[in-house]
């Protein structure tokens, strides 16, 4: 196979990107914007040594989960890659990639143990709660917001982007509109000049926002810029981050400065609030994590007597729940900015049954705790390392609640983990609708 090689391809399953994927002579191909069921006509634009990389040139058989994306930039940001299935159909095609990768990096039979139906968003649109958007100059030299196309530097200007709460889109319109009006300059990644690099939005369900600049420079146009920005009724706070690095990835640097207003930002999930900082964790889709929430303390079922462990517990969003119905709650956290933040949240809700430590959460799991009835951990994508599930198996802990954002190493670390561990069941939710990612909430319990 070569590129530029044509052919009809019928489109098996999604990939973990939501692109559709189809074999040829035991080929994996992988074409964007293509779902199971389909036929495509497609023309090959890339080759590895054991996949393939095509182009949809026509679709000759559509499945009847397509629908006509709601977004104008839909096919051209990357942003929403499955914005083009129905919703119902989304959520079954995440809750078979959970399965899919069971599968396929385990021992185990998904069907010897509940794996449930996906937990729906009760909104498709505007649910996320914060924005964080790189700068640039269009065509007619006016600021834009944009996302960077997928596998290019291309910017693809955005506007009123239909996952953000609409609070935002009407922050960030206005934002550009100051900032043209002062000349702030956009960061020019070519010339490696220019002041503004990204805007960051984050809102609560008060309609209160928290704006970050991140910023390339140094300028008095900033402070220029946040009193404007302080003028919009929702802004409760300015901050500016300055971050000269070039490093990819790297949105955020540790040096942030508060220009104008309040030090936090309240967030909320049912009766409890969370104090936040620019940079601070906090999950985008506020009524999902209530949900998650709710369905990780039934799964610890807890009897006010148990000790449990949250690791990478950020600002204490699970600690906190947890505590209801535990004898006391320990969170670990890497992040010193979210441990004490963790510390005034449980003041802030009158709870004095946790306690938070900083430092490497598998190092201070085994050097630290000694005492643990049921472990929740939510650990980031590359999921748990080799000797925090070591420890794990060590120490025979009787309940563990495994809370992921990637089914792929979800599944490495349980095929280590059931040789002592049984699954008992495994939630998936759709945290973010229009996007294929999905959460789980896996429920183990020692052997």
């Amino acid at each position: 196979m070569k590129i530029g090689d044509e052919f009809i391809l019928d489109i098996k399953r999604l990939g973990i990107n939501g692109e559709g994927i189809g074999y040829y002579n035991k080929l994996a191909i992988f074409v964007n914007n293509a779902l199971p069921k389909e036929g495509h006509k497609v023309r090959v634009t890339r080759v590895e040594n054991k996949m393939a990389f095509a182009e949809s040139l026509e679709v000759l058989h559509k499945s009847d989960d397509r629908v006509e994306p709601k977004c104008e930039f839909c096919s051209e940001c990357g942003g929403c890659g499955v914005m083009h299935i129905k919703y119902d159909s989304m959520c079954n095609f995440k809750r078979d990639m959970v399965i899919e990768a069971i599968s396929r990096y385990t021992k185990l039979n998904p069907r010897s143990f509940e794996i449930r139906e996906t937990v729906k968003s009760d909104k498709e649109f505007n649910y996320r709660n914060r924005s964080i958007l790189p700068v640039s100059m269009n065509k007619e030299h006016k600021l834009e917001l944009c996302m960077i196309k997928s596998g290019t530097n291309h910017n693809v200007f955005i506007k009123d982007c239909l996952v953000h709460d609409e609070l935002i889109n009407k922050i960030n319109n206005k934002i550009l509109k100051y900032a043209d009006e002062i000349a702030v300059s956009p960061y020019n990644p070519k010339t490696k000049t220019g002041i503004l690099r990204f805007v960051s939005v984050r809102v609560n369900s008060k309609n209160e926002a928290m704006v970050c600049f991140v910023c390339y420079e140094k300028s008095d146009l900033v402070n220029k810029l946040a009193k404007k920005v302080i003028g919009i009724e929702e802004v409760k706070s300015v901050y500016m981050n300055y971050n000269p690095s070039l490093k990819q990835g790297n949105i955020f640097s540790e040096d942030t400065t508060l220009l104008e207003g309040d030090e936090y930002l309240e967030m909320y999930l049912d009766d409890y609030k969370y104090k936040v900082l620019p940079t601070t964790f906090f999950q985008l889709n506020s009524n999902q994590a209530s949900k998650m929430n709710s369905i990780i303390l039934k799964a610890c079922k807890l009897s006010k007597k148990e000790v449990v462990v949250d690791a990478y517990c950020g600002v204490g969003s699970i600690s906190l729940y947890l505590s209801k119905l535990a004898k006391k709650v320990i969170g670990i956290e890497y992040d010193k900015n979210a441990i004490e933040l963790a510390k005034e949240n449980a003041k802030l809700n009158k709870i004095n049954n946790t306690e938070f430590l900083q430092g490497d959460s598998a190092k201070i799991f085994k050097d630290m705790i000694k005492e643990v009835d049921v472990l929740v951990v939510d650990p980031p994508r590359t999921g748990l390392t080799d000797e925090f599930v070591n420890n794990i198996l060590e120490r025979n802990i009787k309940r563990v609640v495994y809370v992921s954002c990637n089914p792929a190493t979800f599944a490495k670390n349980l095929d280590k983990l059931s040789s002592k561990y049984s699954v008992s069941s495994i939630t998936p939710l759709d945290m973010f609708p229009q996007c294929p990612n999905v959460e789980l909430i896996a429920t183990l319990n020692l052997k």
